[in-house]
């Protein structure tokens, strides 16, 4: 009830007591009210006016609490909203420093925030900032600073030692140690399938790293559909190329503490819907492509030429050509051009055969192929293979200007 409501009535409720008040001080009513071993009796003025006392009584206990509380629960109150005010900033400015790039001042900002509900996502922010930061001395800072905090602040602000912070995983793939990361996933023991696409593709990338294949082969075709379910096509293209590039230094890792050999024993047992995966099938045919073992990725091309289409072949060629300066794969030539008995003009089959040519050492036909695709794709590695065929054919100003093109 509003104020300007409440004072008319309350007047009006005096102004009837002082009116009424002397005509029932002699009126011989009597009032008796008994409940249990409880009794009130009365005549009706004694009765009214012992109600009025308790009601002035209560209003004055509800006072005085309310006094109480202003005087010494409201400062407190008012400090605390001050604190959360001030911790709210340093918040703020920390996602701020985020969207400006700037890592390790946004790690401090993160630090500084005390408020209850928000110093775990703080801590969790400070981390990753410091993965960002890409710097060993700010990722010591902060995990010293955590590590201090957590012995000075209340034991409701300190973190759950039975949870891993996700940020933890991602500063340990950061440096590099999987073994330690692995170690961590353990701690968290978790259902992957039920975590986030985050922690999915993380749980990849220190399972590719640390070469367990047989765990990687089992979980890839669930994490693969439930990425492409819940992205668009540009986000799950993204994905793949981030997924090659594990797979590339994963399979890389590999042969470097084992051998080839070993490595093409783990690709067999790999499950076949597996090895067709274009960012699986790339990265082994790097792996081959770098030990130099054109029969072998020649065979393999062509063994999963039904699956694969020209602009992955044309990659894996590329990709061989920069790692060895040369192809020469005499079964994919053959076939590259009688495809183009019937695809004349198409790009990718005309570049394949650009660096399958040069690799016959048919400088000629090289030449003739890449000029008519070399200026309108672009491509760096192209425009290289074709200033280098004219070069061969001794046309060596115009292989300046190609070169001075790129």
């Amino acid at each position: 009830m509003s104020k300007w409501l409440k004072r008319p009535i309350a007047f009006a409720l005096i102004i009837c007591a002082l009116i009424f008040a002397p005509n029932l001080v002699n009126e011989q009513g009597y009032v008796l009210i008994s409940f249990a071993s409880w009794t009130l009796e009365g005549s009706v003025f004694q009765v009214l006016v012992a109600l009025l006392i308790v009601a002035v009584s209560i209003y004055i206990l509800i006072k005085a609490v309310q006094y109480l509380f202003l005087m010494l629960i409201w400062p407190s109150k008012w400090w605390q909203k001050f604190h959360v005010k001030k911790s709210t900033s340093f918040y703020q400015n920390g996602l701020n420093l985020m969207a400006l790039g700037q890592w390790d001042l946004a790690a401090e900002e993160f630090l500084k925030v005390r408020r209850s509900d928000r110093i775990e996502s703080a801590r969790a922010l400070s981390l990753v900032c410091a993965a960002h930061a890409n710097n060993k001395k700010v990722t010591a800072e902060v995990e010293n600073k955590l590590k201090l905090s957590d012995l000075s602040t209340a034991p409701s602000l300190t973190f759950d030692k039975s949870e891993v912070p996700f940020s933890q995983l991602v500063l340990a793939c950061q440096s590099e140690d999987y073994e330690h990361a692995a170690k961590l996933l353990d701690t968290m023991a978790l259902p992957v399938l039920k975590q986030s696409i985050a922690f999915q593709q993380l749980w990849l990338e220190i399972n590719i790293y640390r070469h367990n294949w047989s765990e990687v082969d089992q979980m890839l075709p669930k994490v693969n559909k439930q990425i492409k379910k819940q992205s668009s096509e540009h986000a799950f293209d993204s994905w793949q190329a981030q997924l090659t590039k594990w797979f590339e230094r994963g399979f890389s890792s590999f042969v470097s503490l084992h051998s080839l050999n070993q490595l093409e024993q783990a690709w067999k047992t790999l499950n076949k819907h597996n090895r067709q995966l274009p960012a699986l099938l790339f990265a082994y045919l790097s792996a081959l492509s770098k030990a130099q073992q054109s029969d072998k990725v020649e065979a393999l091309i062509l063994e999963q030429r039904k699956v694969l289409n020209n602009v992955f072949i044309l990659n894996i060629v590329r990709r061989y050509y920069e790692l060895n300066h040369s192809v020469q794969m005499d079964l994919l030539f053959t076939r590259v051009q009688k495809h183009l008995l019937n695809a004349p003009d198409d790009k990718e089959l005309l570049t394949l055969l650009g660096y399958l040519a040069a690799g016959q050492r048919d400088h000629q036909l090289a030449k003739q192929a890449l000029q008519k695709v070399v200026y309108s794709q672009n491509n760096a590695t192209d425009t290289k293979l074709f200033a280098q065929e004219l070069a061969l054919l001794g046309e060596t100003q115009k292989s300046l200007e190609v070169y001075h093109s790129l």
